[in-house]
């Protein structure tokens, strides 16, 4: 591993729990004395599960203390929480609070929430649909966890604008994933960067590459994360921003890349 000092800057800096081909633990006993926090990206099927024993649960609580890193939890995908299929929606909620209910004791600073089920072109009825759906998700959720403020939604391909007023219903957070905006090619993106950050608990950061996302920041652009970097400054962003990246490689080559940018601001 790369050299690096941790409280180089004002915010957190974390990245996934998958940069090396293992599980989970595994990825935190490495990661750990060079982020501050990591995300735990967990699923679990018929075929193939990650999710932590409790046994896993006390060592990772171990690890936290022992490194002064902290955890941000990415809620279950593989069921799509604004989808017009009710068992979906269903089978999104019990995964979704049996995830909360296992981490609950590692004190996460967020949990990471897609409402999936909707895309930028779907019409204003679509558009009421999804909404009403997310609007019983979000209930259900309210619910089962004390402090609301710690789901963090999530922007995807659709505007992110359409989460805003149930974000707020629900005193939920935001997280910004600012690589999705620059892979949408949205050309206002910095003016939805700026309405997001004063809500925004966990940002996402990644490169965009040939209309990929979730590449190291060394294969970006790099003028557009110079703009976004500047933005963090003018609002005095201290919260999580996780290098939403899946291999050492991009791991290593966007840790460099931060840290050189970050350095020219300053």
């Amino acid at each position: 591993m790369m050299a690096f000092k941790k409280g180089l800057y004002p915010f957190t800096l974390g990245t996934t729990s998958y940069i090396i081909p293992d599980n989970v633990l595994p990825n935190i006993k490495i990661l750990a004395p060079y982020v501050e926090d990591i995300e735990l990206v967990l699923f679990e099927s018929p075929e193939l599960s990650n999710m932590p024993s409790s046994d896993n649960i006390s060592e990772m609580i171990d690890i936290k203390s022992q490194y002064a890193i902290g955890y941000t939890i990415h809620l279950p995908t593989d069921k799509k929480a604004g989808s017009g299929n009710v068992r979906d929606r269903i089978k999104f909620c019990d995964d979704a609070k049996k995830v909360i209910e296992l981490t609950y004791p590692l004190n996460p600073r967020a949990w990471i929430l897609h409402l999936e089920g909707v895309t930028k072109n779907t019409n204003k009825d679509g558009l009421a649909r999804w909404t009403e759906r997310c609007f019983e998700i979000l209930k259900n959720l309210d619910a089962f966890i004390e402090d609301t403020s710690l789901i963090a939604i999530e922007n995807l391909g659709y505007p992110w604008v359409w989460h805003r007023n149930l974000a707020e219903q629900f005193n939920m957070s935001l997280c910004c994933d600012v690589g999705h905006l620059w892979l949408n090619g949205h050309e206002n993106w910095i003016d939805d960067v700026k309405q997001m950050l004063s809500k925004t608990i966990v940002v996402h950061l990644h490169g965009v590459c040939s209309f990929k996302d979730h590449v190291g920041l060394q294969k970006g652009d790099r003028r557009l994360l110079k703009l976004f970097l500047n933005e963090l400054i003018l609002k005095k962003y201290k919260g999580v921003i996780t290098l939403e990246i899946f291999n050492g490689n991009d791991f290593f080559g966007s840790m460099e890349v931060l840290k050189e940018e970050w350095e020219l601001l300053h």
